[in-house]
């Protein structure tokens, strides 16, 4: 009797299953592995921005580890916007779900960084065109600053960190700028203006009575402006320097110092000086200069409380303006982190424009503004 015919088929087909559930197995694992370990990431992250921000809440600036932080906020921020994609890409829902209170927190803090700014419709009866510029002529040449200070056809021109002396800096401006002053010391300040100056104060002190916000009296026709250029003290200092030597390098340098030797202390009390001056100034005031502070910083909203930001009341965007990468040797194009440079109005004067120029020399990005009054 034949025997019948009984296929084996199905059962070949069971180790070919076997091997895609395997392999489909592993797959899976992998996967929930990788979940795993985002949300890890994503949870000691969160923790931190967590602690972060009570720190910052409760203490303010007191600890000097949060007030270093704050020059860093949004790039603390940042990682949320890209985990957030990564966390949907890969399914990490919890991590996804984790990450948003940062994402809200982002845009409360900088949304408004973005809204497009009124114009101003009332024509003023006067206006000034006024640079801050902090030239580090310490380790830049001037002369590509004065080439470019030459088309820029401002009016008042105030520089930071001018040669020790003024006399080698200033004078081959005076066709453009007949009226100056500067200060003879070391990373001084000095001011350049088409208008007759008068009533200067703190430009003549030695440099241990330097209160680093010098005055000077613009007359724009019959109209004085009282115009303060700054160069606060930056919140660094040299403690880390028993641990690490000087370098040649001037961006490990600074780097160091504020991370081992932060303090805001003096450019604290500087702020509150200019803060006071100009509440009882009987005149318009501007204030222009680099600052060595952030827009989050409590000093900044300390100047708020008097003073108007040309550069908040007119443009958008974040605005940094140092450093300037390409003076430390590093490849060109690479944008600044920190806006510390600034041009300040009191509310009876109006910002017309305002804006950062181009990498000239200087670790500093020009500030500009079109002030108006009257």
């Amino acid at each position: 009797m034949a025997q019948p015919f009984i296929s084996s088929t199905s059962n070949r087909n069971y180790p070919i299953e076997s091997e895609h559930r395997s392999a489909g197995q592993r797959s899976l694992s992998a996967m929930t592995l990788l979940r795993m370990l985002f949300f890890l990431l994503t949870l000691l992250y969160v923790l931190g921005m967590i602690a972060f921000g009570a720190a910052w809440a409760f203490l303010g600036e007191r600890q000097w580890w949060v007030a270093m932080l704050v020059n860093f906020t949004p790039f603390l921020l940042l990682p949320a916007f890209l985990m957030f994609p990564a966390a949907l890409l890969i399914r990490a829902k919890r991590s996804a779900l984790l990450l948003l209170p940062v994402m809200v927190a982002a845009a409360l803090l900088y949304a408004s960084y973005f809204v497009p700014r009124a114009a101003v419709t009332a024509e003023p009866a006067w206006s000034l065109k006024v640079i801050a510029f902090n030239v580090s002529s310490r380790h830049q040449p001037m002369h590509r600053i004065e080439a470019w200070l030459r088309t820029m056809d401002a009016d008042v021109v105030v520089l930071a960190e001018i040669d020790r002396s003024p006399d080698r800096t200033l004078p081959r401006m005076s066709d453009l700028y007949p009226y100056s002053i500067g200060q003879d010391r070391r990373n001084g300040v000095a001011i350049l203006s088409r208008y007759p100056l008068s009533d200067p104060q703190g430009w003549g002190e030695d440099e241990a009575g330097y209160p680093h916000y010098p005055r000077i009296t613009v007359h724009v026709g019959d109209q004085p402006v009282t115009v303060i250029g700054t160069s606060l003290d930056a919140p660094t200092g040299v403690r880390g320097r028993v641990l690490l030597p000087d370098t040649r390098i001037r961006l490990v340098n600074n780097a160091w110092d504020m991370l081992w030797g932060y303090s805001d202390v003096t450019r604290s009390a500087e702020v509150a000086a200019i803060v006071d001056y100009v509440a009882a100034s009987p005149n318009p005031v501007i204030v222009a200069g680099d600052m060595n502070l952030v827009e989050q910083s409590s000093d900044y909203w300390e100047l708020a409380s008097e003073l108007r930001d040309s550069y908040r009341e007119t443009s958008t965007g974040f605005g940094f303006s140092f450093p300037a990468w390409e003076a430390f040797g590093l490849p060109p194009g690479l944008p600044p982190t920190m806006r510390i440079d600034y041009i300040w109005h009191t509310p009876d004067l109006v910002a017309l424009t305002a804006s950062y120029g181009p990498y000239v020399g200087s670790d500093h990005l020009p500030a500009l503004a079109t002030i108006g009054g009257g």
